[in-house]
């Protein structure tokens, strides 16, 4: 009987996940109608939550009944499109992210300046640009824009930036928690939050700085589109939040209307036979491929892992797998057609292992005869800009955020926690090391002897690839390093990056170190292909092939305590002795 039962809930269940496949292929061909154009287009932006780096990135993108966001990427390229369409009049973006970084925003910006270049108009509305995360980055993306529109009750709360780093040390005391490690070196800031009770003096330096060098190319960039004086926008930003009514009159603004009437005007301003047309439909146009050579574009996203843990799509957003990074740059390279790779890196870091294996994949691609140019996204610190090393040039914004050559290890020990608690665990070794990266146990003596020699070895090996691929003498490279954080044009100055600009700078030098032609067309093709939401939902339904680790180590003696290393990674409050990353970043930069 029990048997028979087993079999009546498999079968079941293999229908219902038969039946749950079928709705969504057939929820994802009822989304998938090409549009149907106007005679004259105004597209239409929701930038309120603005493209990402990878289409996927963030998790799954449930979208079935409607189509996926373009990736930062690709929105530069269908704005690119559109100021070469005749049926294109302006467009029309409704801004409000809640957290966009300023290197993306300055992507966002170039493009927008293109397209408006082409003599077409666009307008930046907006219900409000409050004084919440994301205020000052939203109103700088505005200033792109020919004309800005507010809502009548919103208000310019552009209040400038801040950093709050908290601090758990005593937090931590109090529960009998410790954090035992060490970096390479003073400005290696990310244990500090676990280590320290407050800011030190370098990471204080550090970090204003950085906030003082990313304020300044804000306000100097808004104080340009607007024609304000620096200073002015500047006493604005200290005296915000405003009321629209004052923003207008401050010049900060051009007009106040609300929605459905910005909509209206845009229609009126682009003529007869005008509607809207969303971004995304516009997207889905076919359009003839470039007949030209092929640049092969590789977006590497997220903290610099081995490979994904668990093949589980909803973690795609946050991690960059290096297998499948590389297999996409080996593909690339090897590809006939590709006359040059342009490798887009966002990622504060990793392991240093896996980083390493990046970097050997650029430097393997490099030594196959094609260029090679990186193109820095909001970040590439640590681990990811040891992976950029090997390129013909790194392009970075000026507000991306780069350097951070430095390494650091801690562990979390909870011995005096469990004391606290009646806990007692026994211990059985085999070596004298084999407790090293328990956190039931702090380091002996020898092992913390033991770590600061692998900390000293790998920061050796980061700064002499640093010196040897920048061409940086001795006493250059020490103020380039020791975990400093600088903006890309710090990084400029500090020689750590050949050129500042974007996405569109990167092509165009794989371009011209290719041997292209500027005159002829070429064609963008990525690797790897990103994957569409529908086949995203079937791995996740029917499963990418493997268990999870918790799954996989249940029958493991060590199960607990790497399972609670993995919990306590992902909170960033654990790292191997390997680990090359930014430190976790103030919500200023989420």
């Amino acid at each position: 009987m029990r048997r028979f039962v087993v079999g009546l809930l498999a079968v079941i269940g293999f229908f219902t996940l038969l039946g749950i496949g079928g709705l969504i292929l057939l929820a994802s061909m009822a989304g998938s109608g090409r549009p149907t154009p106007p005679e004259r287009i105004v597209l239409q932006i929701d930038w309120r939550k603005l493209p990402q780096e990878t289409a996927s990135s963030g998790g799954l993108d449930l979208k079935l009944f409607g189509r996926q966001q373009p990736s930062l990427s690709q929105t530069v390229a269908l704005l690119q499109h559109a100021a070469k369409d005749s049926r294109v009049a302006g467009l029309v973006a409704t801004l409000g992210d809640d957290g966009p970084g300023i290197a993306s925003v300055q992507e966002l910006r170039d493009a927008i300046a293109a397209f408006r270049a082409s003599g077409k108009f666009a307008i930046a509305f907006a219900e409000t640009f409050d004084e919440g995360a994301g205020g000052l980055q939203n109103y700088y993306l505005a200033t792109a824009f020919d004309k800005i529109w507010v809502q009548p009750t919103g208000d310019f709360g552009v209040v400038g930036l801040a950093a709050q780093v908290p601090f758990l040390k005593g937090a931590l005391d109090r529960v009998g928690v410790r954090f035992e490690g060490g970096r390479r070196l003073e400005y290696k800031t990310a244990p500090n939050s676990f280590t320290e009770a407050a800011m030190t003096a370098p990471q204080r330096e550090n970090l204003q700085q950085l906030m003082d060098g990313l304020y300044g190319l804000v306000t100097a960039d808004i104080a340009t589109a607007r024609k304000i004086a620096a200073g002015d926008v500047r006493s604005l930003i200290d005296r915000a939040p405003l009321s629209a009514q004052e923003a207008l009159q401050a010049r900060l603004i051009d007009k106040i209307l609300y929605g459905d009437e910005a909509k209206v005007e845009a229609l009126l301003q682009a003529g007869t036979n005008a509607d809207l047309f969303a971004i995304d439909d516009y997207a889905a146009l076919e359009k003839a491929a470039p007949a030209g050579d092929t640049i092969a574009l590789i977006v590497a996203s997220g903290t610099i892992v081995s490979e994904a843990p668990d093949d589980n799509p909803l973690q795609e957003g946050s991690l960059l797998a290096v297998d499948r990074i590389v297999a996409a740059i080996a593909a690339a390279a090897r590809d006939k057609d590709v006359k040059a790779l342009v490798v887009r890196i966002d990622s504060p870091g990793g392991g240093y292992v896996a980083s390493d294996t990046l970097r050997r994949a650029l430097e393997r691609a490099k030594a196959g005869g094609k260029p090679v140019i990186v193109s820095v996204g909001d970040v590439a610190a640590s681990g990811g800009y040891f992976a950029a090393l090997p390129a013909d040039a790194i392009v970075a914004h000026p507000g991306s955020i780069t350097g951070s050559i430095g390494v650091f290890s801690i562990k979390p020990v909870v011995s005096d926690l469990l004391d606290m608690l009646g806990i007692k665990v026994e211990t059985l070794t085999t070596g004298a090391n084999a407790t090293m990266s328990s956190p039931l146990h702090g380091f002996t003596p020898q092992q913390q002897a033991l770590l600061e020699r692998q900390l000293d070895r790998i920061y050796a090996d980061f700064t002499a690839k640093v010196s040897a691929a920048r061409k940086l003498e001795p006493a250059r490279l020490d103020r380039a390093a020791r975990g400093r954080v600088f903006t890309g044009t710090q990084a400029k100055a500090a020689g750590l990056v050949d050129e500042i600009g974007g996405l569109t700078r990167a092509i165009e030098l794989a371009r011209t170190r290719a041997g292209i032609d500027a005159a002829q067309e070429v064609q963008i093709r990525r690797y790897p292909a990103e994957k569409e939401p529908i086949e995203r939902l079937l791995e996740l339904v029917f499963g990418g092939g493997r268990k999870p680790p918790e799954i996989m180590a249940a029958t493991d003696a060590g199960a607990t305590t790497r399972a609670l290393a993995r919990r306590l990674n992902a909170l960033g409050l654990y790292w191997h002795a390997d680990t090359m990353r930014l430190p976790p970043l103030p919500p200023l930069w989420r």
